[in-house]
């Protein structure tokens, strides 16, 4: 008798067609999958904003397993990037990142998605802005960040910077006031080394950081730097606008100003060039002046003051200021 293979052929496409097209949801339109909340994926790194070398970075993982790995899924971009098996002993592979190179110099995010052997599904969050690097050659951090002022509503950002290959560019971190939040605020280019900010007001005491930028990555930022002449970055702000003036050759006048919640009290301290500093005095948290004399000052001499904050659990300080006292 002859068979006509159509007959066979026919059903068994359909049954594959519909094989193949329940499996492309796993790849496709991964949220449309079981989810369990007995098992859960995340991922410790690389975190958001870091930098990844194209050529792989392996990804750390924490998984809560149920019934088994069945497999995982690597996604970047929204678009399916791997598929990785358990390894042979079922215990969770490693994954390793890797990008194409047409992605160095830009920024991508991904997730993972873990599926179990009873069908169940867990999807991380996702990791984001991460910028994709050619070699590992990050630049290093820029130093001695500091400012001066060119009028009341614009000051001068400098700056040194050590890196040699790969020129970097910079961005400048801005936080407007204690408690504000840092953004990026200017962007300078590769070989300069100071930049203006032309957009402040003469009541705002604001707050800078620096980064390094090139195609392999970013350094970490500078120390931060304040207007207002923070020493300290607590939980509380710092005494700000300090003013040291020498009345005569044995007696110092210094004034302060707090924007914080009230404070128990101020402690106003004193030291040399080469010294340690020493505390001169207190004054209760609603004053904002000390007359330090009869403390050993001495004519023609030099003196650093700070002025210390104080609440019930923490403490803030000023910038130094200098002062020298006049001769007799």
């Amino acid at each position: 008798m002859k068979i006509n293979k159509i007959n066979y052929i026919v059903p068994l496409i359909l049954v594959m067609g519909a094989y193949f097209l329940g499996c492309s949801d796993l790849f496709i339109n991964p949220k449309s999958s079981n989810s369990s909340s007995n098992i859960g994926i995340s991922i410790s790194s690389p975190a958001n904003n870091d930098s990844v070398d194209y050529s792989g970075v392996i990804v750390n993982y924490n998984l809560s397993v149920q019934t088994g790995i069945n497999f995982i899924e690597l996604y970047v971009n929204g678009k399916i990037n791997q598929w990785i098996p358990p390894n042979s002993d079922g215990s969770k592979p490693t994954i390793k990142l890797s990008l194409d190179s047409a992605l160095i110099g830009t920024r991508i995010s991904f997730y993972l998605i873990y599926y179990d052997k009873d069908g169940n599904s867990a999807r991380s969050d996702s990791v984001s802005n991460l910028f994709v690097t050619d070699i590992a050659n990050i630049p290093s951090t820029p130093y001695n960040l500091s400012y001066s002022y060119i009028s009341a509503s614009s000051l001068n950002l400098s700056w040194k910077d050590s890196t040699i290959t790969q020129p970097p560019g910079y961005e400048i971190w801005r936080k407007d006031g204690y408690f504000g939040t840092y953004s990026i605020h200017l962007v300078a280019a590769p070989y300069s080394f100071n930049i203006n900010d032309n957009n402040i007001s003469d009541s705002t005491v604001y707050y800078y950081k620096i980064r390094a930028v090139n195609l392999s990555g970013v350094s970490s930022f500078s120390p931060e730097i304040s207007t207002g002449g923070a020493g300290s970055f607590r939980s509380i702000p710092p005494p700000t606008n300090v003013v040291v003036k020498a009345i005569s050759a044995d007696s110092v006048q210094i004034t302060w100003k707090y924007s914080g919640a009230v404070i128990n009290y101020f402690k106003i301290e004193r030291k040399y060039s080469w010294s340690n500093y020493q505390t001169m005095g207190t004054v209760s948290g609603g004053t904002y002046q000390f007359l330090d004399y009869n403390s050993g000052i001495v004519p023609s001499a030099q003196y650093y003051y700070r002025v210390k904050a104080f609440s019930s659990s923490d403490s803030s300080w000023s910038n130094d200021i200098l002062v020298q006292t006049p001769s007799n």
